[in-house]
């Protein structure tokens, strides 16, 4: 029989990971006096909003802050409250996932895609400037698993050209760049607080920024259906077009008690994220992607590396990938292809687009691997039993090759698959 447990051999971890989400004392309790009261939902004004407005806007350094439905949406009204639409260019890295062009898609605006950052993922600022037209109206950086990009050059760039600079931040909570905190960078920051994500409450996204007179507009009137802002404020009048971008009182108690642990829990990703750099330093087709000098603090949203084929005995990344999670280590391939030849603009010829060349992001994508930040918050000693597990199935590399496999049998989260699995067959 093989070693490998892909093959019948005895798995390397057979010990459950961290559960996530997680829910402890503190959100069942904050859940409670939701529940107890006479506002669960409403228009998104209640006092755990209130109260989480404050506080996350704080943590991320910045004056002011709004609670929205999704971290999507932020995007989409902060690009629409600074005029951003049809006729405008946004430029994004071509490596991010969908949600980044989307919400430019949505308020009619076209996606300029430039290439990474080899060394992050980030986007290149070096890209940046050559891609930028009198159209040119919005950059968005995103901080990819939580390495904050390097945001001197592209804030420099930005105020060159008069352009407003929107960082997404999703996965990157709590991550700062030369001591300041992402979210903080630029003219506004978007958060997600989706399931997967290092500070959840199921589904939510957040703004923030030093403009309050954006972060009002947001709060009380785009995000509210349009309603008027302040003293202006009223139930049935609307001064503008708006969405409906609520958030409720029954998620702010759920981020609130995560926020309570979202340092202790970012340095102990840190720390074991550290180590594990250190246990794979010298294997052969696995290339992790370590922090930069202007990283001071990495969110570690996902632990990310390279999955060379070429130098892991001609394995293909899906082969590599089915062992690893038959030895107990969930891990999972990333973003398929640049953003630029998804589906989506062969489907819809609404959407306007174009790229520049991207050889990185090209090269890229079928070479990540990635382990989801859970997998960070075990006992260091489980850090060894993922290196454990990554060697062995280096050392019996060549039997994979006879395997065969769905190249997207691990795409996605875990709480993609997951939901995968729970999902309805169409008829």
């Amino acid at each position: 029989m093989s070693e490998l447990a892909v093959f019948g051999g005895r798995p390397v971890v057979a010990d459950p990971w961290p559960k996530w989400p997680a829910v402890g004392k503190r959100e069942r309790e904050l859940l409670d006096e939701v529940l107890a009261s006479d506002i669960w939902g409403g228009t998104g004004m209640g006092p755990k909003i209130r109260e989480l407005n404050e506080k996350f806007a704080a943590y991320c350094d910045v004056r002011y802050g709004a609670a929205v439905a999704n971290g999507t949406v932020s995007m989409e009204l902060c690009l629409h409250a600074w005029g951003v639409g049809h006729g405008d260019e946004v430029i994004v890295p071509a490596f991010t996932f969908v949600a980044t062009p989307v919400a430019v898609h949505h308020v009619g605006a076209t996606v300029v895609y430039v290439d990474i950052d080899s060394r992050t993922l980030n986007i290149d600022p070096k890209r940046i400037e050559e891609a930028i037209t009198e159209r040119t109206q919005a950059i968005i950086p995103v901080h990819i698993a939580g390495h904050p990009c390097d945001m001197d050059p592209i804030m420099d760039i930005a105020g060159k050209h008069g352009l407003k600079v929107l960082e997404d931040a999703a996965q990157s909570h709590g991550a700062t760049y030369k001591g300041r905190k992402t979210g903080s960078l630029g003219d506004a920051g978007s958060f997600s607080f989706q399931q997967s994500k290092n500070m959840q409450s199921g589904e939510g996204g957040f703004v923030t920024s030093n403009d309050r007179d954006l972060i009002d507009l947001i709060h009380y009137s785009l995000g509210k259906f349009g309603r008027g802002v302040r003293e202006q404020y009223t139930g049935h009048i609307h001064y503008r077009f708006g969405w409906n971008a609520c958030y409720t009182e029954l998620q702010a108690a759920l981020a609130l008690a995560q926020l309570e642990q979202l340092d202790e829990q970012t340095a102990r990703r840190a720390a074991n994220a550290k180590k594990l750099y250190a246990l794979l330093e010298d294997v052969d087709g696995i290339e992790p992607y370590t922090w930069q000098k202007y990283c001071t603090r990495h969110g570690h949203h996902e632990f990310l590396y390279g999955f060379i084929s070429g130098k892991f005995e001609g394995v293909h990344r899906s082969q590599y990938l089915a062992a690893l999670n038959a030895e107990g280590v969930l891990g999972s391939s990333m973003y398929p292809m640049p953003l630029y030849r998804q589906p989506m603009y062969q489907a819809d010829s609404r959407l306007s687009m174009r790229y520049h060349p991207c050889p990185v992001t090209e090269k890229i994508c079928p070479e990540i691997v990635i382990l989801e930040q859970n997998l960070l918050l075990a006992e260091p000693g489980m850090m060894n039993r993922i290196a454990d597990a990554i060697r062995k199935i280096r050392r019996n590399a060549a039997e994979l090759k006879k395997l065969e496999i769905d190249e997207g049998r691990y795409a996605g989260s875990a709480v993609l698959q997951q939901s995968k699995k729970g999902a309805v067959e169409p008829v």
